[in-house]
């Protein structure tokens, strides 16, 4: 191929995601990203947002970025492109336990398969969110489930598979433990307000959260420049309880015990300090929040 007509791309992965996997299959990743006309800059991150921080410098300098990771790398990516500023095309190679963005964009859990949509697939814009000032890729939650995505020993959820250990979880609920990791919040989505205790609130954009389609409105998108909102109240008896378990049984989300919301911006107080997590990852303490969208910021290749 003539040197004069070939493209340069910025690869970062992760070496340790995917129990490390991703190692045995890169010289083929780079193999066939060289044969399609790329000249290829590897840099495997070292340290959490060492990739972030390593595209926010360096991605107006190629033609395409492309990360290997899970949910976390993809984290990155989003945030040091629009930190970076660049309007650079990019791809995901996902490795991991949930990748829930790649199953939202129907992109492989094969690499191969993966870096075969990055040569051939075509470009969709998506949204990005803003939490508190900082950039995360499908979803800022708290509550239930949210501190297991990223304090749940890896070999267990290799074992089990992230979807069935969070439904592990649910088995094992009583009222008591949920009444003492509720959280009383005050939400505010545009003129409309909304005050309860809640066991579980998200701002997404997503098709799926922790493996689970179920919990994701039907009328979820990812490039309509809305985030899509869902609060679950504290169940304070049986019947209330069993009521949030059939909802996500039968992805029947019209239920009083659930609060389902669409918005570009959402303020939410709350009496105490509370975890969240951003993208799977620890996201810090708070008791005020506020989360934005940008509309079609990141370019990506899908299938």
């Amino acid at each position: 191929m003539d040197l004069l007509k070939r493209k340069k791309m910025l690869f970062v992965y992760n070496p340790h995601s995917g129990r490390g996997e991703i190692s045995l299959s890169l010289p083929e990743i780079l193999l066939r990203f060289t044969r399609f006309g790329y000249d290829v800059t590897v840099h495997p991150t070292l340290a959490r947002e060492d990739g972030q921080d390593f595209i926010a410098e360096h991605a107006g300098e190629y033609d395409t970025v492309v990360t290997g990771g899970g949910d976390g790398m993809l984290h990155e990516l989003f945030a040091g492109l629009i930190k970076n500023g660049s309007d650079v095309a990019c791809g995901y190679i996902p490795y991991g336990t949930v990748n829930d963005f790649a199953s939202s964009l129907m992109i492989s859990k094969n690499p191969i398969e993966a870096v075969e949509t990055i040569i051939n697939g075509k470009i969709k814009k998506i949204d990005a969110g803003i939490f508190n000032g900082n950039i995360f890729s499908y979803v800022a939650a708290f509550g239930l489930f949210t501190k297991a995505s990223y304090s749940t020993d890896q070999n267990l959820k290799n074992v089990l598979g992230f979807a069935a250990y969070l439904l592990e979880i649910v088995k094992s609920i009583d009222l008591m433990h949920l009444a003492e990791t509720s959280v009383h919040a005050r939400i505010t989505a545009g003129s409309s307000v909304h005050e309860d205790d809640y066991i579980f609130g998200f701002a997404g954009n997503t098709l799926s959260v922790g493996g689970l389609t179920s919990i994701i409105p039907e009328s979820a998108s990812m490039d309509d420049g809305l985030l899509d909102l869902m609060f679950v109240k504290t169940p304070h008896n049986i019947q209330e309880l069993d009521m949030i378990r059939q909802a996500f049984m039968t992805r029947d989300l019209d239920s009083p015990m659930i609060l389902c919301l669409q918005a570009s911006d959402i303020s939410i107080s709350m009496d105490s300090e509370t975890e969240w997590t951003l993208d799977g990852e620890y996201g810090g303490k708070y008791t005020e929040v506020n989360i934005g969208i940008v509309n079609r910021a990141v370019k990506i290749l899908c299938p």
